[in-house]
């Protein structure tokens, strides 16, 4: 497994999950690594799982929930929650009582997905012990009494009680898995010279991105960063704006703008005369003809470069900075659920509203929606 591990430690988590799907050697080696010596290479391994899109798994990813380290378990229930299996039901019921905030949210995540209506995060205690512990002994009546009154919806309860009898052995179609990835943003070989962090995304998300200060990109998680569109970049960004400290919104008033040409076929190699009438006139100026006819051809590419990026820097006035009733979605919130709830509900990330129904919003109230608006919060 000595490739596999070295590719978890240099953080080439997508690579690890294709080879994983096409190889089942690789496969072998990444379920491995679960169990690793080193809780870096296993949260690694688990997030690598995601692009490995291959169900059969789940087993032996539950397993991990029980790891000592808090990211271990999280890269697990982000990536269980991403398969939304019916045999992980029973594990996500667990997971929602896990110490760690983000555990939590996963699992919740993952169950509105199978089991839509109930907001999951919000489940007390002693209905979700109940499900736990004496589902075996209750009759069907019961269960069905209990599941309506935490608001499962009635198809998801004809589901669940079909899943049970099965032991949540159930097999689904994994096509909408392998979609979801293929349907995220195409990964650029090329690096544009910009930061590591932001590196193979596309030009209009890395615009949007480069309105952040460097150390806030540092911090977002690059399997996050590489599936953004330019809508969901654009919320990211008004959002985290919005969150920033005065003197950080102000920290910069110029920014390095970098003019990104798309490749093109090759038809012919630029030849001397030409990389030489390319130069600017102040650099032919201060360069003797003598100098020039020495340099090779690659030489003279990079000379032409280096003077090309010389130029790049200019300044850009600073736009006013969006408020919380500019976020794209502030309006359509207002609209459904008054002016007060859509300010918390737009610091939400919108992937993790998508399994929460609408009416369980509108009966929420404030101090509620606070608390879920906390548990939910970017990390």
């Amino acid at each position: 497994m000595p490739d596999t591990r070295r590719l978890l430690l240099e953080f080439d988590t997508d690579e690890v999950g294709q080879l994983a799907r096409t190889d089942s050697k690789e496969m072998k080696a990444l379920i491995r690594a679960f169990t690793d010596s080193s809780d870096i290479v296993r949260e690694r391994a688990l997030i690598a799982a995601v692009d490995a899109a291959d169900p059969t798994i789940v087993n032996e990813i539950t397993k991990v929930m029980d790891d000592d380290v808090a990211n271990v378990r999280i890269a697990a229930a982000q990536a269980l929650a991403f398969y939304h299996q019916p045999r992980t039901i029973p594990t996500l019921f667990k997971g929602l009582k896990d110490s760690n905030t983000w555990v939590r949210s996963h699992c919740a995540a993952g169950l509105s997905k199978i089991l839509n209506g109930p907001i999951w995060a919000r489940i007390p205690q002693d209905s979700l012990d109940k499900i736990m512990n004496d589902f075996a002994d209750m009759i069907d009546e019961d269960i069905n009494k209990l599941l309506i009154s935490i608001k499962m919806r009635p198809e998801a309860i004809n589901r669940f009680m079909k899943w049970r009898a099965m032991n949540f052995d159930i097999e689904v179609d994994d096509s909408l898995l392998v979609e979801e990835l293929e349907g995220a943003p195409i990964l650029l070989a090329e690096d544009r010279g910009i930061k590591p962090e932001v590196a193979g995304l596309s030009e209009d998300i890395e615009t949007i991105l480069s309105e952040l200060p460097e150390e806030i990109i540092a911090t977002l998680p690059p399997e996050d960063l590489k599936r953004l569109t330019p809508k969901s970049a654009r919320e990211l960004v008004s959002k985290l704006k919005v969150s920033l400290p005065p003197a950080e919104k102000k920290k910069k008033k110029t920014v390095k703008v970098r003019k990104v040409t798309k490749v093109k076929k090759k038809t012919k190699e630029p030849s001397r005369e030409e990389l030489i009438r390319k130069l600017p006139a102040e650099v032919r100026e201060s360069v003797s003809d003598e100098t020039l006819g020495s340099l090779s051809v690659e030489e003279l590419e990079a000379l032409l470069a280096s003077t090309s990026d010389a130029k790049v820097d200019e300044v850009v006035e600073e736009e006013p900075e969006p408020t919380v009733e500019e976020d794209p979605r502030f309006s359509e919130f207002e609209k459904k659920y008054g002016k007060e709830k859509a300010a918390l509900l737009v610091t939400i990330p919108e992937v993790m509203l998508e399994g929460i129904p609408e009416e369980q919003i509108k009966e929420m109230d404030m101090e509620t929606l606070e608390g879920l608006a906390q548990a939910l919060e970017p990390r």
